[in-house]
């Protein structure tokens, strides 16, 4: 009978011997078991900081592009390509970490693109020129476009099957209080307090880059994930690194978790992989497009019709606070509501905003813009805590879970490559307004796909 060791290499070429079946199904039960300990809080610590750099970088974009217009560095076509390449970078990065997190590992996935990101942020704060600062969007992009996908399904694959969805969307509360952060940041350099006169955006970028090399350097230590060991055949490292979790849970005095008892459903094998890339494509481009809509063009949008810059900056500034608030609501409910419900119904929640604020818009009343804007943010983030962190990772084996995660969340980013043009365009040609009512449908035909065909994953086994 093969060794286990001659069991571990067959399983990396696809097949099992049935010693090693059986001892991969055993360490795959020993995980299910294991409950937080002080390496899944490491893991939670450093890869939520990640993803807080990112949303920091998300109102980057946003907040500078009307001052790189009024100080005459970039013309608004310029700006458009600057924002579209951020979103191609994040296409190909999303697609390029899923393939290397299920080919190679997830520890590689994560080594380089914090660091890609945060040396390109910084060259782009001594951007010569506006054509640099486009290129070195691209590299941003790409570092972040990995990042996405390598944060939220590692927490996946460490987490307690029954809570799952909970500390997903906690990572996710904690990495979006980045998002007012970020905008903070634009409204301090760039309307109070300006040591470079028009070019103290310059500071802003520097900031976000420097907060991106140091997560980087910390989160050197990064375990990798045990059930892809087992995937692949690496028996003995899964055990090793098990084996200290549960030390870990007996040190602590933390019991094993119960099992989860439910029946077995079809989509527990891959029978339902294309449905589920689908749905996992259709939800990703209905929050990344209505959230990336808004806030990258929230500021100009409100200076479109009227606003000051420090106004519009100051009241994109106050939405943004919704951020971190919508990602908490988002992890209160997830385990409550399931993740379908959960999922439509904060689309439903986006598209009735929208349409309100689409409206306000006409009024003038910043005030009430205002409210509108947190409201609507709110769904934003109940979505980006369920759709981003949860339900997309839960949709698929560990066999092609960062692969079908890079797809669909690189589809997203595909999608915003030409975003910028086109609100670009709506805002020199058309009412603001109309920009608000393609969010209300693109919301809509998100909810209603998910209502039609979307699968319930909560507490699902991670196969």
């Amino acid at each position: 009978m093969p060794s286990a060791t001659d069991a571990a290499q067959c399983a990396s070429a696809g097949s099992f011997s049935s010693a090693g079946e059986d001892r991969a199904a055993q360490l795959m039960h020993r995980m299910d078991a294991t409950q937080p300990t002080a390496t899944f809080k490491k893991v939670m610590a450093l890869t939520s900081a990640g993803v807080f750099v990112d949303a920091m970088d998300v109102y980057l974009a946003g907040g500078v592009k009307s001052t790189l217009v009024e100080t005459g560095f970039a013309t608004n076509e310029q700006t458009a390509t600057f924002l579209s390449a951020g979103f191609l970078g994040l296409f190909i990065g999303s697609l390029i970490a899923g393939l290397i997190g299920d080919l190679l590992g997830r520890r590689k996935a994560f080594q380089f693109n914090l660091l890609l990101f945060g040396v390109a942020t910084i060259l782009g704060a001594f951007a010569p020129s506006m054509a640099f600062m486009i290129v070195m969007r691209f590299f941003v992009g790409l570092g972040l476009g990995s990042e996405l996908v390598t944060s939220f399904s590692m927490i996946n694959e460490f987490a307690p099957v029954a809570k799952r969805g909970k500390w997903c969307a906690i990572g996710s509360t904690i990495a979006n209080c980045g998002s007012p952060i970020g905008m903070f940041l634009c409204l301090l350099f760039i309307t109070m307090w300006s040591p470079l006169g028009q070019e103290s955006w310059r500071l802003v970028f520097a900031v976000i880059g420097v907060a991106a090399i140091a997560v980087c350097i910390a989160r050197q230590s990064m375990p990798e994930s045990p059930r892809w060991l087992i995937q692949h055949g690496k028996l003995d490292q899964a055990d090793a690194l098990i084996s200290r979790i549960e030390g870990e849970m007996r040190a602590a005095g933390i019991a094993p978790a119960e099992e989860v008892v439910r029946k077995q459903e079809p989509m527990d094998s891959d029978a339902h992989l294309a449905r589920n890339l689908f749905l996992g494509i259709v939800v990703v481009i209905g929050t990344s497009l209505t959230q990336y809509t808004y806030t990258t063009f929230g500021p100009s949008i409100l200076k479109s019709v009227g606003l000051a810059t420090q106004t519009s900056l100051l009241s994109t500034t106050i939405t943004m606070l919704a951020a971190p608030l919508g990602a908490l609501i988002g992890a209160l409910l997830i385990e409550k509501l399931g993740r379908r419900v959960e999922v439509s119904g904060a689309f439903i929640w986006v598209a009735i905003f929208a349409f309100a604020y689409a409206m306000a818009l006409g009024a003038g009343s910043t005030a009430l813009i205002t409210v509108l804007g947190f409201l609507m943010t709110i769904g934003f983030y109940v979505l980006n805590a369920s759709v981003i962190s949860v339900y997309v990772g839960e949709l698929f084996s560990t066999k092609y879970r960062f692969r079908g995660a890079g797809i669909s969340q690189g589809s997203g980013k595909a999608v915003n490559v030409f975003m910028p043009f086109a609100v670009t365009w709506l805002l020199a040609n058309l009412q603001p307004s109309v920009i608000y009512f393609a969010i209300v449908a693109v919301a809509l035909i998100a909810a209603i796909i998910t209502l039609a065909i979307g699968p319930e994953t909560k507490s699902r086994r991670l196969g």
